[in-house]
Order: structure tokens, then sequence, then C-alpha cells
């Protein structure tokens, strides 16, 4: 890595550092736009993932006991290719396997909606990772001529993509999608893009434990609810219940009832310890 990218590296880390708290989701879609401009990205997108079935049952899931409960996408995707993936972040998906997602994960569909990729990825669950599409983690040439591949990738003009997976605790990760589309003169991502995403992705774990934190996975099943979520960022900052209640267009017995149960999830009493939970303290 040069001195120039280093440097580069180095104040993205900082201005991450820089952003409070209550707004997380703000840093993710900085760090995002960064990834878009210096990779040449067409879009860049964050999972957050749960271990959600015990040993015995995840030995025979196609994805190792292992589901997505959170997506962002930097850049707005095509509606349908936003249905395909919906699925699988169903909410009856916390700790079991639906029928439609398990004709999915082992019957005639398999292959179709549980790829190569999403396979490997979640059998080297545990470890820091990064991989490009054309490194040999996978059996690239096999998978270019699986219906998941047309379906996933072909269709939506996917050419290329560098998947990292950072653990955050032995039952959840962080993970971080770049993709670049087709196009003349288009070229697939060098060991050197990987190289560098890796290392702005690994010297932020804080980060990736923040952004669990945000969207409910972190402690448990079930994620936020995009108001939970608002009214989490408010008690991360200064202001009153009253104050958020306020801002967001709630009563304040009805907001009261939310922050109750926002502790709950996160397993605390008051403000004071979600602070301490939220800082890792």
């Amino acid at each position: 890595m040069s001195a120039e990218i280093r440097s580069e590296v180095f104040a993205l880390w900082e201005e991450l550092a820089a952003i409070p708290a209550s707004r997380t989701a703000d840093a993710l879609t900085h760090l995002m736009r960064w990834f878009h401009r210096n990779l040449d990205a067409d879009n860049v997108i964050w999972l957050g993932s749960l271990l959600m079935l015990d040993a015995r049952t995840a030995r025979t899931d196609p994805l190792c006991g292992w589901r997505l409960r959170a997506r962002k996408s930097f850049v707005p995707e095509r509606e349908s290719y936003r249905k395909l993936v919906a699925s699988y972040f169903a909410n009856e998906h916390y700790g079991r396997l639906t029928p439609a997602f398990y004709r999915k994960g082992n019957g005639p569909e398999a292959d179709v909606h549980v790829g190569t990729s999403s396979r490997v990825m979640c059998q080297h669950a545990g470890k820091f990772r990064v991989y490009r599409l054309r490194d040999g983690w996978i059996d690239y040439a096999a998978f270019r001529r699986t219906e998941h591949f047309r379906l996933y990738y072909t269709e939506n003009k996917i050419f290329d993509r560098i998947w990292i997976g950072a653990p955050v605790t032995p039952t959840s990760e962080s993970i971080i999608l770049v993709d670049r589309h087709e196009g003349k003169g288009r070229k697939p991502f060098t060991q050197r893009d990987a190289d560098l995403v890796g290392t702005v992705l690994r010297g932020i774990p804080a980060f990736h434990r923040r952004l669990l934190m945000l969207h409910g996975v972190y402690k448990g099943f079930k994620p936020l609810t995009p108001l939970k979520t608002r009214i989490l960022e408010g008690l991360l900052t200064g202001r009153s219940e009253k104050e958020i209640a306020a801002a967001l267009g709630q009563k304040p017995m009805t907001m009261r009832k939310y922050v109750k149960e926002i502790y709950r999830e996160f397993g605390v009493a008051t403000r004071p310890m979600l602070m301490a939970l939220w800082l890792g303290e």
C-alpha cells in the first residue's frame, strides 16, 4: 500500500471516529461513499448476520445456521432484485427454517437461492476474510453456469464482487459487499482493491459492533423497527425522552413504552447502561 493510500485510510478512520454514536447510520453511508469512490465501485452493501441455529441443526443447514438479519445498500436497487432478496430477511426466520426457506435451501431450488458464495462465506464464518469473485475461493467457472449466478448476478449486471466478513461475536458478523457492474472497459477488482478494503474494515472493530447494535442484530434475534432505530439514535444523544417524542411525532407515554422495550431488547435498565453497552464498557 502506497504512502498516499495509507494516509487516506488513516484519514477515513479519523473521520469515522469523529462521527457521534448517534449518527452511526451516517457513518456507514460515509464509509460506503469512500469505497464507492476509491474502488470505482457501482454499489456497496452492508449485511448484519446472526448464527440462529444450534450446532446440531446447523450441520444440515445450507447456510450453516447463519441468517442475514439486516441489509443496507448504498445505491438504490432494482425492485425485482429487492423482492428477490427480501425473503431472506423475513421476520419468521428467527431461529428456525420456514417452509419456504427450507424449500429454497434443501429442495430443487437450493442451488438457485443459496449460491456457492453464500455457502462458503458461512462455512468460513468466525474469521476475518476477504474474497474476490475470481480469486479461487470458489470454482468461478462452475459458479457462472448456475441458475443462481444468472438470477442474482447476470440479470443485475454484477460483473465482479468483493466479500468482506468481519466477526463481531461468536454469533454475529458484519459483512460488506463491494460490486462492480458490467460496462465497456470494466475490469475485475484487483488484489490491491481487496487489500485496501480489507485493511479499512479490519481496523474498525468497534464500528462493526455499533452497526450490529444499531440494527438490533448484536444482542438478539429480532431486528429493530425503523422507528425504534430512530429512538435508539435519539437515546444516544443528550435529548430527553420528551424531546425525542416531539421530534418523532410520538406521545410521551408511547415513547416511554418504546424506550422500555429497547432497554429490554438490549438487556439494560437505564440509559447510562445502554450508553455503557454501546461504548463497550
